[in-house]
């Protein structure tokens, strides 16, 4: 029996939409309802239980156009489940409420592209712009900010250097008309865009994307692990280079500075001390580089910072002086807050941070701690001056929005204003002190606990920690029982955690011992948590240590930590 098209599409007689009700209410509510008990990765009983649920409430009971829905619910019962036990990454159980918006507005279908077919999501998408300039971010002319909800993080962070990369290369060339959106970036002198170690990868992505070439990202270290000790000669000899007074004596002072208190952080983190690393950018890198691109006449495009770190949630700061010499020369300054950016919501968070009008754009993505449904980022933008350095036209559309992406669908704004009008700031506060309550009980479970070494000061809802080495492990041996602990704790289903490769780019050494030149450089790797759903419970962070500690002692019994 063939479908009929009435019941596929949108219709006067309602037969689609009544038909997709019954499905729903008959098939998918109670098989969702059925999915979301259990643990976090579903075990081969629980795919079982639920495809079997779905053969005998699903299969020949739905109508011809929906006859593939049993074979799909059994596909997707293998799904990983976002609840209370999953501390894999920055991946929320979104919001139920919101979810209603956005499956009205995608049965309409508006391309947010073009105002004249999307009239009221591209009103709604203006006043998320608006909320979070105003109420988010609190921008001191928020009526002169502008932006756009894009896919995510990755596409804000591109925008943002797009029009930070065109920005300074017609400002250089002023007098001149010089676009670059016209002319391309083909002869001009090659510009550097300068983050941090800890900066998402999504900027090198954009830097490849946007022809600058991500060996252009300069990525400054955030703490004086074993590596900077060891490449001090070489710095030192380019600071007897400066010529410049003023740059000579800001450059030496904070080299001072920054090596006297990244000793101490190493110090404390060979002696087991918790949370030793700050993760902040140095300083003295920081001016080093900049002196380089005002003394060599080498284009610094932006300068990125992240607020709430991939790896750790750090919110990054850099020194005031360094700020007051990128304004006074116009750099431009971007805050990747992909991460933490909705986190600002809260006071605690706020407090970490300086000020935000000192940022020409910030990225915020509604999938982290919006608590939204993929895809929902933003991009917003302090000075609607820069609005044309997007400008497009075509022929056949009007009120065309500026934007790097084509097609833009209105249900993730719809998703997003919905959660604004449900939540407002006062809701996204109280969602994320809750994270930040549990995550400050899990660091002191941690702790408490005498097995593990949290390794960096604790901004946001984010831990990555190493086990405490005993009798003769080396590092290598540590970052080994790091990986099978994930492993261990993932594969026994009642918890999921994850593992870091690299802990912000961080060295230390091989033998754990400090400044022991005679012994390797190694990466710092850890075990990684995320606190993303704000229903955890607060027995879960002891329950979650207790079963760390228990895999560790089984781990090290059996002999599996000893590899490198």
């Amino acid at each position: 029996m063939r479908t009929k098209i009435d019941d596929l599409f949108l219709s006067e007689s309602g037969s689609a939409i009544d038909r997709l009700g019954s499905v729903a209410t008959s098939a998918l509510i109670p098989f969702l309802k059925a999915w979301w008990p259990g643990h976090p990765i579903p075990q081969e009983a629980d795919i079982k239980r639920l495809r079997g649920w779905v053969e005998a409430n699903v299969s020949g009971r739905t109508s011809v156009e929906y006859a593939w829905l049993s074979e799909f619910l059994g596909r997707i019962a293998a799904t990983w489940r976002f609840n209370t036990r999953n501390f894999i990454n920055i991946h929320p159980s979104p919001m139920v409420p919101p979810l209603l918006a956005g499956l009205a507005v995608t049965i309409q279908n508006p391309n947010n592209v073009v105002s004249e077919v999307s009239g009221p999501t591209t009103e709604m998408e203006k006043e998320c712009i608006e909320f979070i300039a105003r109420d988010v971010l609190k921008y001191p002319d928020p009526a002169n900010a502008w932006g756009h909800v894009v896919s995510g993080g990755t596409v804000g962070n591109m925008t943002a250097l797009l029009v930070a990369r065109d920005y300074t290369y017609h400002k250089l060339a002023r007098p001149r008309v010089d676009e670059v959106g016209a002319r391309g970036v083909i002869s001009r002198k090659p510009g550097v865009v300068l983050s941090t170690a800890a900066a998402h990868y999504s900027l090198k992505k954009a830097l490849w994307f946007l022809g600058i070439g991500y060996e252009n990202l300069i990525q400054v270290p955030v703490a004086w692990d074993e590596a900077v000790e060891e490449a001090g000669p070489r710095e030192e000899r380019f600071l007897t280079g400066i010529t410049n007074e003023k740059w000579g004596k800001l450059v030496r002072e904070a080299y001072r500075h920054d090596r006297d208190v990244g000793i101490e952080e190493l110090r404390k983190f060979y002696a087991g001390e918790q949370c030793p690393f700050s993760l902040q950018p140095l300083g003295c890198f920081f001016f080093k580089h900049l002196y380089s691109c005002f003394e060599f006449n080498t284009p610094l495009l932006a300068v990125v910072l992240s607020l709430g770190t991939t790896h750790t949630g750090t919110v990054e700061r850099i020194h005031s002086d360094a700020i007051n010499h990128l304004k006074e020369e116009d750099i431009y300054v971007h805050l990747d807050g992909a991460f933490g950016g909705f986190a600002l919501a809260s006071d605690k968070v706020r407090s970490l941070v300086g000020d935000l009008a000192m940022a020409d754009s910030v990225t915020l993505d509604g999938h982290k701690l919006g608590f939204l449904p993929y895809p929902c980022g933003t991009v917003v933008f302090r000075d609607r001056g820069l609005y044309h350095q997007l400008e497009q036209d075509a022929p056949y559309l009007d009120g065309l929005e500026p934007t790097l992406e084509g097609s833009r669908p209105g249900s993730h704004v719809a998703t997003l204003w919905a959660a604004i009008q449900t939540l407002g700031v006062p809701g996204w506060s109280d969602l994320i002190d809750r994270l930040l309550t549990f995550t400050t009980k899990l660091t002191a479970a941690l702790s408490d606990c005498g097995d593990f070494q949290i390794l960096h000061k604790v901004d946001l809802n984010a831990v990555a920690f190493t086990p405490k080495p005993r009798g003769n492990e080396s590092r290598r041996q540590l970052n080994s029982l790091c990986a099978k602990l994930k492993e261990r704790v993932n594969r026994e289903g009642r918890f999921v955690v994850n593992f870091d490769k690299s802990v912000s780019g961080v060295k230390v050494r091989e033998s754990g011992r400090l400044l022991d030149l005679e012994s390797p450089i190694v990466d710092l790797k850890a075990v990684r948590i995320v606190v993303s759903n704000p229903l955890v419970q607060d027995a879960d962070s002891a329950a979650l240590v207790d079963t760390l500690c228990r895999q560790l002692h089984e781990i090290r019994r059996d002999g599996q930590g000893r590899s490198g």
